[in-house]
């Protein structure tokens, strides 16, 4: 089920308080109503409404006060005057001072759901554009768990079992074997329709990964100029996965451990605990057992954590997976222009270790159509240590390497249409590399 908009209803006359109530919960809204300025303020603080319904004479404060502490606690709180003391003056100076919008009462039915749809698809854009700032973790075009071996298939039976509860889940295994995609399976089959929002725990700087969590309120910390949410509300009633969750400083693993048994959270700076409806997922790919042993993981924290526990298999333990893995990958990234590998192909790749898992195999697989170039598909020869297929028994020509450099670059950047991130990213060197080797060419006249 979608979560629905909050709306709070601040009006001293409780009938427009109810009725209009009734009106937008027909509508699909969350709604509340305060009858004074300081209660409607103690609701914007506990409640965290998206859009706040804001009559301008109240009994105790006035609306451009309480507007005004509003937009000061939460920017992003979209606030509505409706008031029967309403003029032109006072409507341009309300949103001039950064209110929404302004109606009068009495209110016409028609624009006044308008505006308050448009007031929450605003607010929900601005909630998902913040969600950029981490890692929004949408469905790849290859999420999923491929494989018959027994390993993989119960793999997926845990996985099923775990979508059909709401407790947090532990995804343990190697690098590259596919943590993220078991994820993202989770969610995608539970009941939560909202966003399923990974934070790597290891690439958030130690004193700032409090407040990117739990957000923090105005005055905090040097530079808190204003009320911040973290992605444990920004997710709202969806998923969040925790990326190696073994990363995550000591001192802050207690708090976590509170807000997984409370299910509440508390901002940085705040002092009011706000309720969470959140799935929680946490992925590592260390010995957290040797870690709790060295006193850098809490045990009470795993026990939380790992109600459920998936272990995703590494790729040697599943190599008669990998024929059906190299078929649907690249079925995926060439829509379908190269699917089976002979079968010489696939003795090479199932003799090898892949200590990088399927990641390795997905960079080599796609790292061979770029070089193949729309002919034979060779990506045995790419992994050290197996050799590739040799062409006869004459002299092998032998070309400058600067020559092979650039002409692998240019297969990958025309393979890419230029996208220079994802032509590095094939070619396993860093984006700065790629452009310093593009410039160098360049100079040296090679377009």
């Amino acid at each position: 089920m979608e979560p629905r908009t909050r709306v709070l209803i601040v009006d001293d006359d409780s009938n427009f308080c109810e009725s209009t109530c009734d009106g937008l919960s027909l509508e699909g809204y969350d709604v509340r109503y305060a009858t004074t300025g300081r209660e409607g303020l103690e609701y914007v603080k506990t409640w965290n409404p998206s859009i706040v319904l804001l009559d301008q004479k109240l009994p105790d404060i006035l609306g451009s006060e309480v507007e005004k502490q509003i937009r000061e606690a939460d920017p992003g709180v979209k606030v509505i005057f409706a008031t029967a003391y309403g003029s032109l003056s006072q409507a341009v100076e309300a949103v001039k001072n950064g209110a929404f919008h302004y109606l009068t009462k009495p209110l016409e039915l028609d624009e006044f759901y308008f505006t308050v749809a448009k007031a929450a698809r605003l607010a929900e854009l601005e909630r998902r554009n913040r969600i950029t700032e981490f890692q929004l973790a949408r469905a790849q075009p290859t999420d999923e768990l491929v494989g018959d071996s027994g390993a993989i298939q119960e793999t997926k039976r845990l996985i099923e079992l775990a979508a059909q509860t709401d407790s947090t889940i532990l995804i343990t295994g190697e690098t590259g074997v596919g943590k993220g995609v078991a994820a993202r399976a989770i969610h995608r089959l539970s009941g939560r329709k909202d966003d399923l929002l990974s934070v790597n725990c290891a690439s958030i700087p130690e004193n700032l990964i409090e407040s990117e969590l739990f957000g923090y309120e105005k005055g905090a910390f040097t530079g808190a100029d204003s009320r911040r949410k973290g992605v444990f509300e920004l997710v709202k009633d969806g998923t969040l996965l925790l990326d190696e969750i073994a990363e995550m400083p000591l001192q802050l693993q207690s708090k976590l451990l509170s807000v997984l048994e409370d299910g509440r959270i508390r901002r940085v700076g705040g002092d009011v605990d706000i309720p969470l409806n959140v799935r929680v997922i946490a992925t590592t790919n260390r010995p957290i057992v040797e870690d709790i042993k060295n006193g850098r993981f809490r045990e009470d924290l795993y026990f939380r954590l790992a109600i459920i526990t998936i272990n995703v298999p590494p790729l040697r333990e599943c190599r008669e997976d990998i024929p059906l893995l190299c078929k649907y990958l690249l079925e995926n990234m060439t829509n379908g222009i190269y699917g089976d590998l002979p079968e010489e192909q696939l003795a090479g790749l199932m003799g090898y270790r892949w200590p990088g898992n399927v990641r390795e195999l997905r960079n080599i697989l796609e790292r061979s159509v770029i070089l193949a170039a729309g002919g034979e598909l060779d990506p045995a020869s790419l992994i050290e240590g197996v050799p590739g297929k040799c062409g006869g028994s004459g002299t092998t020509e032998v070309r400058p390497l600067a020559d092979v450099e650039w002409e692998y670059i240019e297969r990958a950047l025309k393979f890419y249409r230029d996208n220079k991130t994802h032509a590095a990213m094939a070619l396993g060197i860093s984006l700065s590399t790629l452009r310093r080797r593009v410039a160098t060419y360049e100079c040296l006249g090679k377009k």
